[in-house]
C-alpha cells in the first residue's frame, strides 16, 4: 500500500471501531469493505486473507442490534470488565520519577503521559479535537484518525516514531478482547490493526535499518 492507501485504511478502522451505525454496515453486507481490506492487507499478509470475523450476513438491522449490543458491553458499560480504547489506560500514569502523586505509576486512569504528549503534538500539527473524545486525546478513534493524518502529511520518520510511541498498546487490547470472549468483528478488527502495526514497523525498520529518530513537540 502507498501512504494515501495506509491512510485510507487508518479511517476505514476509525469507522469500524466507532460505536455501529447503519451505513457502515450495509457497506460490510454489500462487501464493499471486505473487497477493500483484502486488496489493503495484501502486501503485508499475502492471499490468505484472515478477515474472516468481518463477513456479515443476514438481516442489516438485527446486525446492527447485534454489534451495538456487543460494542456497548465492550467499550461503553461502566464496570470492571469493560475493555478501554484508551492508550493511558495501558500504562503507568506517569514515568515522571519525581511525580509525588500516589497513583504516579499506576496503569487504568486517564490523562496520562501519553494523553499529554498527544495534545502538544495535536497543537503542533495545528488540530483540534472536537466533540466527545476531546477529554481523552489518546483514544484510539483519534489515534488512528491522527496516524492517517501523519500519513498525508509527515515523513516516514515521523510515523515510525509514532506507532512506537503511541501504538505499542494494541496487543494488550487484542489480549483483553480475546479475554472477553468478543464478538468474531472486533476480534479481527482488533486482529488487523495489530498486523497492520506490525507489518509498519517491520517496514519501517528495515528503512531506517533498526535506527531510533528523535521525536521531540518542539521539532
Amino acid at each position: 500500500m502507498v501512504h494515501e492507501e495506509k491512510g485510507r485504511f487508518c479511517e476505514v478502522l476509525v469507522s469500524l471501531f466507532s460505536p455501529p451505525h447503519r451505513e457502515i454496515i450495509r457497506e460490510m453486507l454489500e462487501g464493499e469493505l471486505l473487497n477493500f481490506f483484502k486488496l489493503a492487507t495484501e502486501t503485508w499478509q499475502g492471499n490468505d486473507f484472515v478477515g474472516n470475523g468481518l463477513f456479515l450476513d443476514g438481516d442489516p438491522e438485527k446486525i446492527f442490534e447485534e454489534l451495538s449490543s456487543e460494542y456497548r458491553r465492550l467499550f461503553e458499560d461502566v464496570g470492571s470488565e469493560t475493555i478501554s480504547l484508551v492508550e493511558s489506560a495501558y500504562k503507568p500514569w506517569t514515568l515522571d520519577a519525581f511525580c509525588p502523586l500516589p497513583f504516579a505509576k499506576e496503569k487504568g486512569l486517564l490523562m496520562g503521559d501519553s494523553a499529554l504528549h498527544l495534545l502538544a503534538l495535536y497543537q503542533h500539527c495545528g488540530l483540534e479535537i472536537v466533540g466527545p473524545l476531546r477529554g481523552i486525546p489518546d483514544h484510539l478513534i483519534l489515534e488512528l484518525e491522527f496516524l492517517s493524518f501523519l500519513y498525508q502529511h509527515a515523513t516516514d520518520q515521523e510515523i515510525k516514531q509514532f506507532i512506537e510511541d503511541h501504538l505499542d498498546w494494541i496487543p494488550l487490547l487484542q489480549k483483553a478482547c480475546e479475554d472477553a470472549q468478543a464478538h468474531p468483528f472486533y476480534l479481527t478488527l482488533v486482529d488487523l490493526l495489530r498486523r497492520f502495526i506490525h507489518s509498519e514497523k517491520e517496514r519501517l525498520e528495515k528503512e531506517f535499518h533498526g535506527e531510533k529518530e528523535i521525536y521531540s513537540e518542539d521539532r
